[in-house]
């Protein structure tokens, strides 16, 4: 029995430099092997992609691809929540998540910027205008990749604005392709409830 055993293990330690895993395991190596092969396609796939849509960003005009008024203010890009009305009581701040698209960049070394800033507008539903601000905001971010995940909480309180039906109009102006775009956004200041006796 001791002599089979010792046979047994001379046949192993005989068998050539496999590794433990390679023992354990069997054809993990391979397996692993066939599997970077896939990621690295893949890999190779995704960057054509993005390749791909950098080159149709190029092509895009400057817009607003999504803008809703939100129940909150987003916390990252796609962390929406979208308000279920675009009736608000008195002095109710309006808040708007947006996402623009097509913007361009600056090259400065191996970084880009984006940048602009953003006039705002209250009218009434005539096309009045009852109030405005230009530059109200500004916008600017740097990164070593042209990003395109880049999001607005934009946020106006209008305290004493009496009940009635209005439009926002915010005007995001990028300042790097020098173009501009408009978010018109229809809303109402519901009036103070009737008490009744």
């Amino acid at each position: 029995m001791r002599t089979l055993a010792a046979v047994c293990l001379t046949a192993l330690l005989c068998a050539g430099p496999a590794s433990a895993e390679d023992f354990w395991s069997g054809s993990k190596s391979s397996l692993k092997a066939a599997t970077a092969a896939v990621g690295t396609q893949a890999l190779g796939e995704y960057e054509a992609a993005e390749r791909a849509a950098s080159e149709a960003w190029e092509r895009l005009p400057f817009a607003a691809r999504r803008a809703m008024f939100v129940s909150r203010k987003a916390a990252l890009y796609g962390d929406y929540e979208r308000r279920p009305s675009n009736v608000f009581a008195p002095g109710e701040p309006l808040i708007t998540y947006v996402e623009p698209v097509g913007f361009g960049y600056r090259k400065a070394g191996d970084t880009y910027t984006f940048e602009g800033t953003i006039d705002f507008a209250i009218k009434k539903r005539s096309g009045e205008v009852l109030g405005e601000q230009k530059a109200f905001q500004a916008y600017s971010l740097s990164t070593h990749a042209r990003a395109r995940e880049f999001f607005l909480n934009l946020t106006v309180s209008l305290s004493g604005a009496p009940p009635g039906d209005y439009v926002l109009v915010f005007t995001l102006n990028d300042t790097v392709r020098r173009a501009s775009t408009e978010v018109e956004q229809p809303f109402t200041i519901q009036g103070e409830a009737v008490q009744t006796p």
